[in-house]
C-alpha cells in the first residue's frame, strides 16, 4: 500500500489474550472473502459513460507522543469497507486502498477509492457511512473524521484520472487495474489472518485483534515480500534495470 515517506505505520502489537469465557457476546466470524476480482467487464462497462472515481475518506486520531496505528486501516478495510464492496462488486469496475501517515493537516488517513456510476455510489457512501463498525470507531474518537465525496458532483470518466498525473499516459491508464490486485491481496491476507478470530462488541478489544493480524500480514510483507512481489514484478518487465531516482522508504 502507499504509506507516505518518512512516517511509516509502526505501533507495538499487542496480542489478545481474552477468549470467549470472558466476553458478554462472542461469536464465530462469517467468512466474505474473497472479493471476485471482475474479469468479464465489458469494455464499455470498463469505461462507463457515467461512471467516475469517489471516494471516502478516514482520519484516524494520531497523538503527539505515539507512532500511528496501522491496525486501525486494517479494521476500516475488513470490517466497514469488505461487508459493503462484497454486495456491490460486480457493479464497481475499479476500487483500491490508499494508506497515508505524515505529520501534515491530512495525517494518519485511510482511504477508499472506487469507480462506478453515481448510483451505486451513493448506495456504497450510505451503508459504509451507516457502518455500526464506523460509528463505534467515531463514537471511540479512534476516527476522527469520515467523509465520502458527493456523489452528484461532475467527475472525469477516465480510467486514469486518479493516476498520479507525472506519469506517463500509458501508465497512467492501466494502472488501476494493478493497484486493485494488491488492494484485494492485502484484503486477503487480512481476512486470513483474521479467520477464527470472533466478531467482538468492544471496539478497542476489536482492534487488538486487528493489530494481531497487522502483525501476522506485515511479517508475510517482511520475508516473502522480497520474492513474492518485487522479483516476480521484475520478471514480467525482464528483469530490466529499474532507476530509482530519490530515496524511499518501502
Amino acid at each position: 500500500m502507499n504509506i507516505s515517506a518518512p512516517y511509516a505505520l509502526h505501533k507495538p502489537f499487542f496480542y489478545l489474550g481474552l477468549t470467549c469465557l470472558f466476553l458478554s457476546a462472542c461469536a464465530p466470524r462469517h467468512k466474505q472473502f474473497p472479493l471476485a476480482m471482475n474479469t468479464s467487464f465489458s469494455e464499455s462497462a470498463l469505461n462507463l459513460e457515467d461512471g467516475a472515481w469517489r471516494a471516502c475518506r478516514f482520519k484516524i486520531a494520531w497523538p503527539e507522543h505515539l507512532g500511528a496505528d496501522g491496525a486501525v486501516d486494517l479494521l476500516l478495510a475488513h470490517s466497514v469497507v469488505q461487508p459493503v464492496l462484497q454486495n456491490q462488486v460486480h457493479h464497481v469496475p475499479w476500487w483500491r486502498f490508499h494508506r497515508r501517515a505524515a505529520r501534515d493537516d491530512s495525517g494518519h488517513q485511510f482511504s477508499f477509492l472506487f469507480y462506478t456510476t453515481p448510483g451505486i455510489s451513493k448506495k456504497l457512501m450510505s451503508r459504509i457511512q451507516e457502518s455500526p463498525v464506523l460509528q463505534e470507531l467515531l463514537a471511540s474518537k479512534i476516527i476522527e473524521r469520515a467523509t465520502c465525496d458527493d456523489p452528484k458532483t461532475l467527475r472525469s470518466s477516465r480510467i486514469e484520472a486518479m493516476s498520479d498525473t507525472h506519469w506517463s499516459p500509458a501508465l497512467q491508464k492501466h494502472w488501476p487495474a494493478y493497484i486493485m490486485g494488491v488492494s484485494t491481496l492485502w484484503l486477503g491476507l487480512i481476512d486470513d489472518a483474521m479467520t477464527g478470530s470472533p466478531e467482538l462488541k468492544d471496539i478497542f478489544i476489536r482492534l487488538e485483534q486487528y493489530r494481531k493480524a497487522s502483525a501476522i500480514v506485515t511479517e508475510i510483507w517482511r520475508k516473502e515480500g522480497q520474492h513474492a512481489f518485487f522479483h516476480h514484478l521484475s520478471a514480467v518487465f525482464g528483469y530490466e534495470p529499474l532507476m530509482i531516482q530519490k530515496e524511499i522508504q518501502f
